[in-house]
Order: structure tokens, then sequence, then C-alpha cells
């Protein structure tokens, strides 16, 4: 399993890279398969552009996920992070674990369009990071 973490210049000293990349590597080998991931850190902004050009929706998201064979790539807004921690009353790099494991998940076949599966999405991601999350 390889874990490259990248982040935009504007936020890239703002970044555990260590932590974020022992957090990946524990969801990868919770879920038993190899996998060759990229964590990317970037802006709203940019969030907006990559949102729109492969989802077709014209705002930011918090995180996408890109699959590709044997792992994939997944895109965070520091943006997005840094309200969304605030909100939920924790540290940005709590956040941005819950939206890293969030985005292997997908990229892993979990999916949250319904109610059904998106508890089972979130008790996953729960047991991973050991803490409960209100979302």
């Amino acid at each position: 399993m390889s874990v490259e973490i990248r982040a935009h210049p504007k936020f890239s000293s703002r970044i555990d890279r260590l932590r974020l990349k022992r957090i990946v590597q524990k969801t990868v080998r919770g879920e038993k398969t190899p996998a060759s991931l990229t964590i990317y850190i970037t802006t709203d902004a940019e969030m907006h552009k990559l949102n729109r050009a492969f989802h077709g929706t014209d705002a930011p998201t918090d995180v996408l996920s890109f699959p590709m064979d044997n792992g994939g790539d997944i895109a965070i807004s520091y943006d997005t992070a840094k309200r969304q921690a605030r909100d939920a009353g924790w540290r940005i790099a709590d956040e941005i674990d819950l939206l890293a494991v969030h985005g292997i998940l997908h990229l892993l076949g979990y999916d949250d369009v319904t109610p059904r599966k998106r508890a089972k999405m979130w008790k996953r991601q729960e047991a991973i990071l050991g803490r409960k999350i209100n979302g």
C-alpha cells in the first residue's frame, strides 16, 4: 500500500501528514484491501471546479473520491473542513481524518445515498476513528 499526502501551498504547513497517513493506513488495513491512495488537501475554489467538472454540481464540497485500479485519489477542502470542525466542536485535523476515511470508504464501495447505507457507512467511520460522529 502506498499513500501520498499532498496539500495546496496555502495549507501545506498546517497538515499533519504523519497523522493523516496513519488514519489512511488504518482504514485500508481495516477494510482488508491493498490500495494506493493520494490525498490532496485544497481550497473550496478548487473543490468547486472539481465538483463541477466531475459531478456536474456547481458548488464546493468537503470531499471527493476518484476511483482508480487498486486505489484512487481523494480531494479534501481545507476551507470546508475548518468550518465543519468548528461546527462539530473538534479540531480541523479530526475533521480531515473523518473526510479522508469517508473518501476511502466511498472508493471501497460504501455509499450514503439512502438512510440505511448512510447509517452503515457512519458506523464504519466511527469504528475506524474510535469516536461518535454527529452527521
